[in-house]
């Protein structure tokens, strides 16, 4: 319960002011204000929908208001004439039904707060202008204990009705998320309804067209990061892919989906079918949290190409987790499609590349270099320059590694020279044949 030193002003028969007194004074304006507690309701319903924007919503949200209003007035000059603690009772049925439902339309939920801040100051004003036309002795010290107490009960309710706003809205998005997660799936699982009018139908529901060039992304953080499931990690993801967009210039929003909790699936509408920017992508990457990657498939249109660029955004992924150590931040399907079929057999693709490049697939860190010497040679056509350039060596260097690398498999390049290149591509992206790394 709220209390008040007593008043140092004079009281009834010159005596200071007692709590007695106070607490009188409080319930007679609360009881003299309780028979026009509709026009103070409709008096402060009025103010805010005038001034708060967000709020003047359709005629049924301005019923809820209203009732909101009236069963907050009401229940605050119930506390005030029967001197009860504010913080002790409930918030009204309507008050958390209004809540609620501004959830539901995704109204912004600092518009709820300032309405309460809005409405104590309005019904204030209506509470000292009755203490003040009573003109009792103790009016000053009764509207200083009415200001308290409406205060907390702000306070008190204010909480009760954020998290029940918080509450509907994490509903609401997990039902949203659930459903958009079962029309993705029906698409990529080809159940996708052909009519124009279902199609327009799924598309609706997903907030995305078919009929684009689509770019899948895979998006991930390292498990254990301390995000967990609560939803934030979502959001992150839904940052990064619309960030990526932007930067790729997309032709619109992303549909992002979650996946599981460390994970969502993203397809951003693009306008061409060219290939994405592995450093654009990574320059992106850089502005966020650490932790983060992105797979990227190729540009696909239409839903075939919707399905295609997602399956290759995860073969990506894939390859990325293949090594066992820490992915890369961004890996793109362009540039390990060969490597990621491999992915479906690891096993086998080691046991290949061992046959195709002999000691030279060892993993001690010898190997490893004259790997990705051979490797940067053969991927500029054989060019000493642009390796030594690349690899940040002197061409000599460049020289010396690649015949090593020769004698080190036993035998030169010859009409095997693909089958050397993929297996090197293998090596640098699966680890060595001779390692024990975890698939991912």
């Amino acid at each position: 319960m709220v209390t008040i030193e007593p008043s140092a002003s004079p009281a009834r028969g010159g005596a200071a002011a007692d709590v007695t007194d106070v607490a009188g004074e409080v319930a007679e304006v609360a009881a003299a204000l309780g028979p026009r507690r509709g026009e103070v309701s409709a008096s402060i319903s009025d103010v805010l929908a005038t001034r708060i924007d967000d709020l003047r919503g359709d005629p049924a949200l301005r019923d809820l208001l209203g009732a909101s209003v009236e069963g907050n007035v009401e229940t605050i000059l119930h506390v005030l004439r029967h001197d009860l603690d504010p913080r002790a009772v409930e918030p009204p049925a309507a008050a958390v039904a209004y809540a609620q439902r501004l959830a539901q339309h995704e109204v912004p939920v600092n518009a709820l707060i300032r309405a309460y801040r809005v409405g104590q100051s309005h019904l204030m004003e209506w509470a000292f202008a009755e203490a003040t036309r009573r003109a009792g002795d103790v009016a000053a010290a009764a509207s200083q204990r009415i200001v308290l107490v409406v205060m907390e009960y702000v306070d008190h309710v204010t909480q009760h009705v954020v998290a029940a706003y918080e509450a509907e809205r994490e509903r609401g998005r997990r039902g949203r998320h659930a459903l958009r997660v079962a029309r993705v799936r029906d698409v990529l699982a080809g159940r996708a309804a052909s009519a124009p009018d279902d199609r327009l139908a799924v598309e609706s529901t997903l907030g995305y067209r078919f009929s684009a060039v689509h770019l899948g992304l895979v998006v991930w953080r390292d498990p254990g990061d301390g995000a967990g499931a609560d939803g934030a990690g979502f959001g992150t993801f839904e940052r990064v892919a619309l960030d990526v967009g932007t930067a790729l210039g997309a032709a619109g929003r992303p549909l992002v989906v979650p996946w599981d909790a460390d994970s969502a699936w993203a397809w951003l509408p693009c306008r061409d079918d060219a290939a994405p920017s592995r450093e654009v992508v990574a320059g992106v990457l850089a502005r966020h949290a650490p932790g983060l990657h992105v797979a990227a498939g190729s540009p696909a249109g239409g839903v075939e190409g919707f399905r295609t660029t997602h399956d290759q955004a995860r073969r990506a992924r894939d390859v990325a987790l293949a090594g066992g150590g820490e992915p890369p931040a961004v890996t793109v399907f362009d540039e390990v499609g060969a490597v990621a079929l491999l992915c479906a057999d690891r096993d086998g693709a080691l046991a290949w590349v061992r046959r195709v490049l002999g000691p030279l697939a060892d993993p001690d860190p010898g190997a490893e270099r004259l790997r990705e010497t051979l490797r940067v040679f053969l991927a500029t056509g054989g060019s000493l320059a642009s390796t030594a350039k690349r690899l940040q060596v002197h061409r000599n260097t460049v020289k010396y590694r690649v015949g090593r690398a020769h004698e080190v498999r036993g035998r030169p390049l010859g009409d095997d020279r693909l089958d050397v290149e993929l297996a090197l591509l293998a090596c640098a992206w699966l680890g060595p044949s001779g390692s024990s790394a975890p698939a991912g």
